[in-house]
C-alpha cells in the first residue's frame, strides 16, 4: 500500500475536490515532501481508479460514482454522415471518429473540428467517391500529414482505411468504443497532431477512472497498432512521456 492511499480515509465520498484540495489533504499525512510528490500521488490515486476526474479540477471518490459505459456524443455533420454512409451501404463496416470527441478529457479544448471516417479498406475508395458526388468539398482520402496540413479546412472529412481487428460496437457499430478512440489517439499521425501529446497519459487516466474500460480489448488492438508495449506499461504505471510519436 502507497502512503498516500491513506487519503482515501479522510475524503468524503459525497463531495468533489479540487486539485489544491487533495493537495492539503495529502499534506495532512505528510507534510515534508515536494510540491511534485503531491501531484504524483493524486496522479497515482486517478492511475488506480481510487479517483475519478469528473472534469477540470474536480475529483471524487470512485466508490461514489458507478463507472458508465462510453457512448460518444457526435455533432449533427458526423451524425449525418453516418446516416447516409449506412442507408447507401449497409454491409460496409466503418467507425467515425471527430476530434471534437477528445475535449471531454483534454484540458486545451479543441475547436476546429475534424471528421475521421475510417472504413474497411476494400471499400474506402466507394465512399469517398460516394461523398464527393453528394458535394462534400472539404473531404480527403488517405492524405499524407503534409497534404492534411496544406488542404485543411473547418470540419473537415477524412476518409481512410479502418485497421483490421478493430473493436466495434455490437449495438452501434459505427460509433467509436472507447478502447479504439484511445489507441487511435496514440498512434494515428493526424489524430495526434490534433492535441498536445503531453496530454495523452491524463487522458489514459480519466478514461479509466471514468468509464468501462475493456484493457484486454484495447492492448489488442493496440498490437494491431505497435502500441501495446507503450499503453501495456502505462496502465502497469510507469511513466510514459514517450506514449505519442
Amino acid at each position: 500500500m502507497q502512503w498516500y492511499e491513506e487519503v482515501l480515509d479522510h475524503i468524503d465520498n459525497k463531495k468533489t475536490y479540487s486539485h489544491k484540495e487533495l493537495i492539503e489533504e495529502l499534506k495532512m499525512l505528510k507534510t515534508d515532501l515536494a510540491e511534485s510528490t503531491y501531484h504524483w500521488a493524486i496522479s497515482g490515486l486517478v492511475r488506480s481508479g481510487a479517483l475519478i476526474r469528473q472534469g477540470y479540477d474536480s475529483y471524487a471518490l470512485s466508490s461514489s460514482l458507478p463507472k458508465e459505459e462510453y457512448i460518444p456524443m457526435y455533432s449533427d455533420t458526423a451524425g449525418k454522415l453516418m446516416e447516409v454512409i449506412s442507408e447507401k451501404y449497409p454491409y460496409i463496416q466503418f467507425t467515425v471518429f471527430e476530434t471534437v470527441l477528445m475535449n471531454e478529457f483534454l484540458n486545451h479544448l479543441i475547436s476546429q473540428n475534424t471528421i475521421f471516417l475510417q472504413i474497411e479498406k476494400e471499400s474506402s475508395i466507394y465512399v469517398f467517391r460516394f461523398l464527393q458526388e453528394l458535394g462534400h468539398k472539404n473531404v480527403m482520402y488517405k492524405p499524407s500529414k503534409k497534404e492534411f496540413n496544406l488542404y485543411w479546412s473547418r470540419d473537415c472529412v477524412v476518409v481512410t482505411d479502418m485497421i483490421s481487428e478493430a473493436p466495434l460496437r455490437a449495438d452501434a457499430p459505427h460509433s467509436i468504443m472507447l478502447e479504439k478512440m484511445l489507441v487511435d489517439m496514440s498512434s494515428d499521425k493526424l489524430i495526434v497532431a490534433a492535441y498536445s501529446k503531453g496530454e495523452f497519459p491524463d487522458v489514459l487516466e480519466q478514461a479509466q477512472s471514468r468509464y468501462l474500460l475493456n484493457k484486454v480489448r484495447m492492448l489488442r488492438y493496440a498490437r494491431r497498432r505497435n502500441r501495446e508495449e507503450v499503453l501495456l506499461k502505462y496502465l502497469e504505471g510507469s511513466k510514459v512521456e514517450y506514449a505519442v510519436t
